[in-house]
Order: C-alpha cells, then structure tokens, then sequence
C-alpha cells in the first residue's frame, strides 16, 4: 500500500480532514449572510422610500411655484387704469380678476382673467375666455392681498400645499403692476 495516500473508507478515515469546509462553519456563514442580507434590504427599501417621498414633494412644489409665476407674470401685465385688480377673498375660496393690458401668444385673450381657489376642490385654476386650466392642486390655503392697503399697487400672493404625507410647504411672491403709461 502507498504510504503518500490517505485511504478513504468508512473503516480507515483520517481524524482531520485537510480540506474543505465543516458543517458549522457553513452553517455560520449562511447565518451572517442572511443578516447581512437583511440590513442591506432594509438599507435600500429605506433609501427607496426616501426618493419617492422626496419625488412626489418636488414634483407639488414644482407644480406650485409654476403656478405662482404664472399669477405674477400676468399681474405684472394687469391693467391697472380702473383699479382692475379685484380681490374676493374669504377664508374658503379666494379669486382674482383682472384684465389684462397685452394678451400672450399662447393666449390671446387680455380680458377677465381669473384665478380661483377653494377649500373644497383644493386646487388653483385659472380662467380665460371658455378655457378654463388646473395649475396646482393639493392647495390647502391661497390669499392674495394688496400691500399694504387698497390703492398701494403691490400685491402678494401665498399658497400653501400639503405634501403625501401630510407635511406642508407654503410659498410666497409679491409684484406691482407695470403702468400701461410706462
């Protein structure tokens, strides 16, 4: 018989064996695999749920602060010969109207403009002529005032929106009429 060879056999085995790996050590890597497996799904579900969250806050900010500009981009244009800026406010619906002294080039129309809001719908929308557009929902609260008083030709303008987890954002803006004399 070979003396360099370890015989394998049920009867002759060798005590240790110089390969491979034994059960426990197994076992124990499979262990530390699945908790380490673990932490890294609940890392990422969390890192997941943070880029939703955060999406769908920037994706109603965004919409929001377009629809600001929007309402200030055509103040600034409003017609201010007859105090043509009119202001119904009330805690649960506030509008806006105004006419315009230049019509754009998507929207023509220069007369009786108005933006709405109310506590019902929760959405801003804006009116011209028969077409009548949403530009931001989820608005909690809007207030347009004339600051300081009536007759000081600047107006500010707040919205406030509540976010999907009920967090809420308010943005703000001012401006003054141009002067159609100007």
């Amino acid at each position: 018989m070979n003396k360099g060879r370890i015989q394998f056999n049920l009867w002759n085995r060798p005590l240790k064996n110089p390969c491979g790996f034994t059960l426990i050590e197994m076992v124990a890597a499979i262990v530390l695999l699945g908790v380490i497996g673990i932490f890294s799904t609940q890392f990422i579900t969390g890192i997941t749920q943070s880029a939703q969250l955060t999406t769908a806050q920037k994706g109603l900010v965004d919409d929001a602060k377009l629809a600001l500009e929007y309402i200030i981009r055509e103040v600034r244009v409003a017609s201010e010969e007859n105090s043509d800026i009119n202001i119904s406010s009330s805690p649960t619906a506030v509008s806006i109207t105004f006419d315009k002294f230049t019509g754009y080039t998507v929207d023509t129309n220069a007369t009786s403009i108005v933006y709405a809001w109310d506590n019902t719908s929760k959405a801003l929308t804006r009116t011209s002529g028969a077409t009548t557009t949403t530009l931001a929902t989820q608005v909690t609260n809007f207030t347009a005032d004339e600051f300081p008083a009536a007759g000081s030709n600047f107006y500010v303008f707040a919205m406030t929106l509540q976010g999907p987890d009920g967090e809420n954002f308010t943005l703000e803006s001012g401006v003054r009429p141009r002067s159609t004399t100007a």
